[in-house]
């Protein structure tokens, strides 16, 4: 779980550093754009200046974020950070359209490129100062789970090699007269959309929700199976309100003569454990198992044969019950995500157990593979 006091620091120290670099470097570059006439290294400009203004949005951003819940949010405003991310994504976005047109005006209409060796030479040094900034954003976007910091610092490497085609047109155009600066301008202006686009769907596919995790499930099962008589893991969500706020629902399995308090204590003990160490506060669902029978292990193994003969999309079974007295049998069923018609699968897999134990009655439900 990351301290919210050290996320915040690190955070804001990131954004800082991003402003002061992106602010020296635009003004480099728009320098050395207008005494060279290149509208490829005016473009690389503005999109230093916009990576500026996202440093900005996201210090905005982070402290809307940390707001207080109300009775209107409950859950906090830990979201406002994707919006912030979203809205960076969409300045880059904008910077490279605006400068792609401006470059398809220069290949209409050349102008020539006046750039001296110092020029190029201050250029190289603004690609360093991009790879630094490149390492810093990825290393601690990662640490405190920023999709702000991360996308700035996808901008940052996208920058890099966006100057680097900048650099190779500057050179060309000391011993060439051909045209290149346009051209250059629009492979920059793609470089520039090209982190926007990428920033917008991993804001966007965050803000959506996403699957957790192989190592959050294992993680999560783990501590589980260390508080009996709980076992299993089952239906795992996981809901982000912000990187600092997680909240999570999982079914586990009890043996069914378990005592409701000794069940009820594990499930504490499990759900505190797992906000003090992964920081998602987790309620659970209960599933009462019969599964040290074995009858009930053996009919187990063979409805899972029968349901994976009906469809190849039937991954696993889990909270399997059977009511031995009358017997009955209850159980979940969890197939992939290319299983679209339920209603089919139902009809079929009814049909198929039925047939392969006529004595028993089934009733079990359809659970996507959440994790």
């Amino acid at each position: 779980m990351i301290d919210a006091g050290i996320r915040d620091k690190v955070l804001k120290r990131t954004a800082l550093l991003g402003i002061i670099s992106n602010a020296a470097i635009a003004v480099v570059k728009v320098a050395i754009g207008f005494f060279s006439g290149s509208v490829a290294i005016m473009s690389d400009a503005a999109n230093n200046a916009s990576d500026m203004l996202s440093s900005v949005v996201t210090i905005m951003g982070f402290n809307l974020a940390k707001r207080k819940p109300t009775h209107t949010h409950p859950l906090g405003f830990g979201r406002i950070e994707y919006i912030s991310a979203l809205f960076v994504a969409f300045i880059v976005l904008f910077t490279g359209a605006a400068f792609f047109r401006t470059s398809i005006d220069r290949i209409i209409d050349p102008s020539p490129v006046a750039v001296s060796v110092p020029m190029l030479f201050i250029l190289i040094l603004t690609i360093a100062v991009k790879l630094c900034l490149w390492r810093i954003n990825l290393r601690n976007g990662r640490k405190i789970e920023s999709e702000a910091l991360s996308a700035s610092g996808t901008d940052a490497l996208s920058d890099a090699m966006a100057t680097s085609v900048t650099i190779i047109a500057a050179a060309i155009s000391l011993f060439s007269s051909f045209p290149i600066d346009g051209w250059a301008g629009i492979i920059v202006s793609l470089f520039i959309m090209y982190a926007g686009v990428k920033s917008v769907v991993d804001t966007v596919s965050a803000i959506v929700g996403e699957r957790p995790t192989k190592a959050t499930v294992q993680d999560i099962r783990k501590i589980i199976a260390k508080h009996p008589p709980l076992s299993g893991g089952y239906d795992i969500q996981i809901h982000t309100y912000g990187p600092s706020r997680m909240i999570g629902t999982c079914n586990v399995e009890v043996p069914s003569d378990a005592k409701g308090e000794e069940i009820f204590d594990a499930m504490t003990d499990a759900q505190i454990e797992i906000m003090g160490t992964m920081g998602i506060y987790f309620t659970f669902g209960m599933y009462a198992v019969n599964s040290d029978n074995p009858v009930v292990i053996l009919m187990k193994k063979e409805v899972l044969k029968v349901l994976k003969d009906v469809s190849p999309s039937v991954i696993s079974i889990h909270a399997f019950h059977v009511h031995l007295e009358d017997s009955r049998v209850h159980f979940d069923v969890v197939v992939d995500f290319a299983l679209t018609d339920y209603a089919s699968f139902r009809k079929k897999a009814t049909a198929a157990l039925n047939e392969a134990f006529p004595t028993y009655a089934f009733q079990f439900n359809i659970d996507p593979d959440y994790a």
